[in-house]
């Protein structure tokens, strides 16, 4: 159950912090198109958090699987940061894939910010992943 919600909170960070800086990437790098910066914010935070949810499952069931495999402590927060750049780095090629002709300006930037919230949402939980029995 601990597993679950230190997820549930990584989901929630990463999600959070992708939105805003995604939204603020978005909103300088594609003015033009989108000229309410609160609601490209606003906007890009729901995505994120709808976005991520596969991409935090497949984190999350490998944390599970190497906890099954006897991972504890700083190897299995090593899984975790290697499996979550991973599929921050999917992310951020199905963004780019998927959204990258909508915003051109900001296209790259989005998916280096879609990298760097997942990473820095791992360690910002990397004592309650080590702390993981």
């Amino acid at each position: 159950m601990r597993t679950i919600v230190t997820f549930i909170g990584v989901w929630f960070v990463a999600s959070l912090v992708n939105g805003i800086l995604s939204g603020i990437c978005i909103s300088v790098g594609d003015s033009g198109m989108f000229a309410n910066p609160a609601g490209t914010i606003f906007l890009a935070c729901i995505c994120s958090f709808l976005f991520s949810i596969p991409l935090v499952g497949i984190v999350w069931l490998t944390a599970v699987i190497a906890q099954s495999s006897g991972k504890s402590g700083h190897a299995l927060f090593q899984v975790v940061l290697l499996t979550a750049f991973i599929a921050g780095i999917a992310g951020a090629l199905f963004f780019n894939s998927a959204f990258g002709n909508e915003f051109k300006g900001a296209g790259y930037v989005t998916g280096l910010c879609i990298i760097i919230s997942a990473t820095g949402a791992v360690l910002a939980f990397r004592k309650r992943l080590i702390a993981e029995d």
